[in-house]
């Protein structure tokens, strides 16, 4: 068990990491909203990705409030609650995860259909995107429950994480082979014709590249840890603080990648920078409107 001291240390690093997550990803989803310009057809996977991502921060912010899940320290727990609610705890939790895998997925497939088909991608529905994440919800879900019940009746570990492992892994393929291409198209592909939209298309393809391999090189370290410590006797043999020290190290960086992506948008995208600086302006001009009438 930790002292008190890094009990508190622990649990302020963790809530100002889920606060962060509600914080920039609910501002994210403001921005996309609000403007016209970033509210295209290419975007809607993103925010929807967002959506995810403050689901996943206020999960996250609620289990460390009510629930001791993720910090073993009595000092920091507030409310107890029974077996049954733990299970709906997990599976929110691997819903919500497996969710914003499961969209990083479709959106690398989108991508691949705009730089292979770019004619075809101009012309899809919007129908087609709301449909898309529907299904993204409903496979997540449908996932979650099946691992829920194999951890409710009581099955190994080894029957879960194998469901929860090959489809993580189903959703990596799925990104890694669906990147490769569109970096061989791009790379080797004739220059096509209309240069302005694909320009604006292959600056948002490289966009999504970078935001799905900053999120996967915050995740994938803490899945490998725990693939590891359940089938290798290796990390066993630490002491149970060190395990618990590294275990929190690397569970505070895999939820680090929910609120990145904004910050990927805020470098990669000026339409994102002016419409951040343009709120902030605004918002600047409207409190100090407000100063001055208290003033009077």
């Amino acid at each position: 068990m930790f002292s008190s001291s890094e009990c508190i240390t622990w649990f302020a690093a963790f809530l100002g990491v889920a606060v962060a997550i509600v914080t920039v990803n609910l501002l994210s989803i403001i921005l996309l909203i609000k403007n016209s310009n970033l509210r295209t057809r290419g975007m809607y996977l993103v925010i929807n990705l967002t959506v995810v991502d403050i689901l996943v921060g206020g999960h996250f912010t609620i289990n460390l409030l009510l629930i001791n899940t993720y910090i073993e320290c009595k000092t920091v727990v507030i409310v107890r609650i029974p077996r049954e609610g733990y299970m709906i705890n997990w599976f929110l939790l691997y819903w919500f995860l497996l969710t914003s895998l499961t969209n990083m997925a479709v959106i690398s497939l989108e991508r691949m259909h705009a730089t292979f088909r770019p004619f075809r991608h101009r012309v899809i529905k919007k129908w087609v995107y709301g449909v898309t994440i529907s299904v993204v919800w409903v496979l997540a879900g449908m996932i979650s429950t099946a691992i829920s019940m194999l951890q409710l009746f009581g099955k190994e570990w080894s029957h879960t994480q194998f469901l929860w492992q090959s489809y993580c892994l189903l959703c990596l393929f799925v990104i890694c082979a669906c990147y490769a291409s569109v970096i061989v198209k791009i790379c080797c592909g004739a220059r096509p014709q209309h240069r302005g939209a694909a320009r604006r298309q292959r600056k948002l393809t490289v966009t999504l590249l970078i935001m799905t391999i900053v999120s996967l090189l915050l995740w994938i370290p803490y899945a490998i840890a725990t693939f590891v410590f359940h089938t290798t006797d290796s990390i066993r043999s630490l002491s149970y603080t060190k395990i618990m020290r590294l275990n929190l190290s690397l569970l505070l960086l895999f939820y680090t990648n929910s609120f990145v992506n904004p910050v990927v948008y805020t470098i990669r995208m000026p339409e994102y920078r002016k419409a951040l600086l343009l709120l902030f302006i605004r918002r600047q001009r409207q409190n100090a409107a407000v100063f001055h009438l208290q003033a009077r």
